[in-house]
């Protein structure tokens, strides 16, 4: 005989607060942002593409540059990037900080790993016929822990890139940067993964998932 499921009070497997509606399309935001800055510097100015296109564009106006003179234009908008780069990262990290305020601090709705634990309790507890089911649910929210870990790398070795001038991170800037540049495309894996799932869910199982995402859950729905 198996044990019922009881449904969880402290601990809803799903939480549309506001505190982390605002967390996730902030950082759907500013991830976005990021991943723009990196098209531009990796594709839209790299040098060996842009300069010759620089050079067109000038040469057009009757004026004759160097690809030395293009090459330092580019690293002039390259640098402007980055620093756009720099800022959003820097609202990243507030962001992450919040969000690890409230696993810290937040009421248990409000904590992932709370939620995560629930969800690993239903899928133990429930009956050979709900176990599929309950396996989904547990996948869907191990891919969401696995992200906080890619956002917390993320984080840790964009700080490092940013204070590779100093004598302690300075020695990690290289590795530290090969860990960012596969740590994104992780990240980007996610997000496809992530929007399939969503696309899914919206049209098989759960109707309304993205309304409940942008404007809260109804008072008296259930986990």
């Amino acid at each position: 005989m198996y044990q019922a499921v009881a449904p969880a009070v402290e601990a809803p497997i799903k939480d549309y607060r506001a505190p982390l509606r605002f967390w996730h399309w902030a950082n759907t935001l500013l991830i976005s942002l990021q991943l723009i800055t990196i098209l531009f510097q990796k594709v839209i100015v790299k040098s060996k593409s842009a300069v010759p296109e620089f050079q067109q564009a000038m040469s057009k106006a009757n004026v004759t540059i160097t690809a030395k003179q293009g090459g330092a234009f580019a690293h002039i908008i390259s640098e402007r990037i980055w620093t756009w780069h720099i800022y959003f990262g820097w609202t990243l990290v507030a962001l992450w900080v919040l969000r690890l305020g409230l696993q810290l601090t937040g009421p248990s709705e409000l904590r992932f790993s709370a939620r995560l634990m629930e969800i690993l309790r239903r899928y133990r507890l429930a009956p050979p016929a709900d176990k599929s089911k309950a396996g989904k649910i547990l996948f869907a929210k191990t891919t969401y822990a696995l992200f906080y870990i890619f956002l917390t790398i993320m984080v840790a070795t964009g700080l490092i890139m940013i204070y590779e001038d100093t004598a302690f991170f300075g020695p990690m800037h290289h590795t530290a940067g090969e860990i960012h540049n596969v740590t994104m495309y992780l990240i980007m894996g996610f997000i496809a993964l992530h929007v399939v799932g969503v696309v899914w869910a919206e049209t098989k199982e759960d109707h309304g998932l993205v309304s409940r995402m942008v404007g809260g859950e109804a008072p008296n729905s259930k986990a």
